[in-house]
């Protein structure tokens, strides 16, 4: 199965402001979801905080733009399609009523285990579970805690248990897509549930690997870079194994062990680092590293493959989504007029410009 992701798109609908490089864009993500629409098993979703950049929009124009713009992604969700979107915090910013009324509008569930209203009732349901191929795979929507009128967001670890005690009886594969911070993160993994990989929002961070835990990835922001992952399956009772992981480790640790060499690629490490045992005990590290690598690779049955998709200028945007973003603009352009620059942004907007 293939899954296409992204995370923390915050609003952004264009290719971001650099001059020299500019990435991201729906229209051009729609074009690489139209070239891999002849997968089968292809599955599209979205780890949250898409619809906007801040916490909580405040009353003026800004806000009017903001709520456009979040308008011109729901229309391209809808057009492009997409298999499941977990909210985030910034999902929030405008309130309550307007992400129940954009999941109204959507033609994708939205999910989470652990977004409660008021009168605690699940704001949305937990999780989907998708048949194809005899192979069930669900998604799992989550976030950490934070603070939204009208809103209760309870313990995540523990909603995440309690979802899973349902969940795995009735499916073969659990993909998580966590808003989720640090302390969160570390706490799931020593908890260490039965997920076979996590797709986060919140940390912009990009991953080049999902680690040596529970394979987890975060995915940048702003939509720069879709991320592609290629689940092959041999066994579905055995684990998974991330090849990023273990190509990456076995690459970093033979870079290392040469530069310990000085230039000499012959040399002998223990036998020249044979009086400093702190430099023995790092070679014999990173050898332990490769080992370990390989022998996942040896052993791996089923696997994740990961592909980073840059949104660059090679990738021609799509017609249809490209005019759903320009009429969305003309929009906003009635109402912010002349307050805009070249790309239909208002000054002080975080997407104004290009943030290295």
């Amino acid at each position: 199965i293939s899954i296409i992701a992204t995370a923390n798109v915050h609003g952004e609908t264009d290719p971001c402001g650099w001059k020299k490089k500019p990435l991201g864009g729906l229209a051009r993500k729609a074009t690489v979801l139209e070239q891999n629409s002849n997968q089968d098993n292809l599955y599209v979703v979205d780890a949250g905080n898409l619809f906007f950049s801040k916490e909580l929009l405040e009353d003026g124009i800004s806000r009017e733009v903001a709520l456009i713009n979040a308008g011109i992604i729901l229309d391209s969700f809808n057009e492009m399609g997409c298999t499941a979107f977990s909210p985030g915090s910034k999902d929030f910013a405008a309130g309550k009523e307007f992400v129940l009324s954009s999941e109204k509008k959507a033609s994708f569930p939205f999910i989470s285990c652990n977004i409660f209203d008021s009168s605690r009732n699940l704001l949305f349901d937990p999780y989907v579970i998708i048949e194809k191929n005899n192979l069930k795979i669900a998604f799992i929507g989550l976030s950490s805690i934070f603070e939204s009128n009208g809103l209760l967001v309870e313990d995540p670890i523990t909603s995440l248990n309690a979802v899973l005690n349902e969940v795995i009886p009735k499916s073969d594969i659990r993909i998580l897509l966590f808003s989720s911070n640090d302390v969160d993160m570390k706490m799931l993994n020593a908890s260490n549930p039965d997920l076979t990989m996590i797709i986060r929002s919140r940390n912009k961070q990009r991953s080049s690997d999902g680690g040596q835990n529970i394979p987890t990835y975060t995915l940048g922001d702003k939509g720069k870079i879709l991320y592609k992952f290629d689940l092959e399956i041999n066994n579905i009772e055995s684990d998974f194994t991330d090849i990023a992981w273990c190509d990456r480790t076995i690459e970093d640790s033979n870079n290392r062990l040469d530069k310990m060499k000085k230039g000499d690629m012959l040399v002998d490490l223990e036998q020249l680092f044979k009086d400093n045992p702190s430099a023995l005990k790092r070679v014999f590290l990173y050898r332990s590293r490769i080992d370990e690598a390989n022998q996942r690779l040896e052993n791996a049955i089923n696997k994740i493959i990961l592909d980073k998709i840059e949104l660059g200028r090679d990738v021609e945007g799509k017609i249809d989504i490209l005019n759903i973003v320009d009429k969305g603009k003309l929009e906003i352009k009635k109402i912010a007029g002349p307050l805009l620059d070249d790309k239909g942004r208002l000054p002080g907007d975080p997407h104004h410009g290009h943030n290295h």
